[in-house]
């Protein structure tokens, strides 16, 4: 049986060994790549949306400067984006571990992260991948906090998530949805309305320190470039089925005994945001970007597989926190 700090070491061992590989199968032999994107984003030369993804590359820009006065410039910045990776890679793995812990023991939750994390290799099908992880973990944080009902908690995580992408304005439907289900439930309609708040207004600073925007074309080319692109491109079916079919056979499999969030977050927020919207604003086979399907899907599956690991419908019954 595995202990709480047992459980840390693994989970701290699994975030090195993801880090490292993005770094040498990823950002190494896309070096130019990554170059070109990071020092783009950082001169605030480039297109939106990428010129508001902001968190990562000036994090990565402070370890990148610090270590260019010791070493030449590409090992640097190589380095820099290792550091950020183990950073980024930990506190994903980390915040995944703790929601799994919401429904599992120790080694149930382990299990489950074990097996998240086999997909992760497969899920990097671009070079620029790591705001998409570190939306993972944005997303996992706050689904913890949704289910222990700690809602202040939202606000700064979705403030500073819109520094990261767009996608962290889906907090506010599976809160809506997902957390609160009731539509008569004044707290749900007025923490929605102001975490949406709380994204606008991140967003509109953003715009300010940033400029820019996306025009009547802009718009119309990032509502149908990728579903075009989806279209013409079929090879994201297999990667897909082969991903995420699985679990949802398993997932479906009694399925109206499990944990109400999970249920409502899989038949609803999943089908219309990661499937449905996801088509049209991003590249099927980039599903990197949509790992919170693997988030409410995993612990769905694996209470059917290994239902002895479960313990409950409610981080309350947890007693071994």
């Amino acid at each position: 049986m595995f202990s709480r700090e047992k459980s840390i070491i693994v989970v701290l061992f699994i975030s090195l060994i993801l880090a490292y590989h993005q770094t040498i199968r990823v950002d190494a032999p896309n070096y130019e790549l990554k170059l070109k994107r990071h020092t783009s984003i950082i001169d605030n030369s480039i297109e939106y949306p990428y010129k508001y993804r902001l968190l990562n590359p000036y994090i990565t820009e402070i370890w990148i400067g610090i270590l260019s006065q010791f070493i030449p410039s590409k090992a640097a910045f190589l380095a820099g984006y290792l550091i950020q990776n183990v950073i980024v890679y930990g506190f994903m793995l980390f915040s995944v571990f703790s929601f799994f812990r919401l429904w599992f023991n120790h080694t149930g939750s382990l299990i489950c992260l074990l097996y998240f994390s086999i997909l992760i290799p497969l899920s990097l099908t671009g070079y620029d991948t790591l705001g998409d992880i570190t939306t993972a973990g944005i997303m996992s944080l706050s689904f913890i906090f949704m289910n222990e009902k700690k809602e202040k908690f939202l606000y700064p995580l979705i403030f500073l998530g819109a520094f990261n992408e767009l996608q962290s304005i889906l907090i506010v439907a599976f809160y809506f949805i997902a957390a609160r289900p009731d539509i008569r439930d004044k707290r749900k309609w007025m923490h929605s309305a102001g975490m949406l708040i709380t994204f606008l207004m991140a967003y509109y600073i953003i715009f300010l320190l940033r400029g820019g925007e996306a025009d009547a074309s802009d718009v119309k080319w990032y509502f149908t470039k990728d579903a075009e692109f989806n279209l013409a491109h079929k090879d994201w079916i297999i990667l897909w089925a082969v991903m995420i079919v699985p679990l949802i056979i398993f997932a479906v499999r009694n399925f109206s005994v499990k944990p109400e969030f999970l249920k409502l977050a899989a038949t609803i927020v999943l089908p219309l945001f990661y499937f449905l919207a996801f088509f049209f604003i991003a590249r099927m086979r980039e599903i990197d970007k949509a790992l919170t399907i693997f988030i409410i899907l995993i612990p769905l599956a694996f209470y059917t597989i290994f239902p002895m690991i479960f313990k409950g419908d409610t981080c309350l019954a947890d007693d071994e926190r």
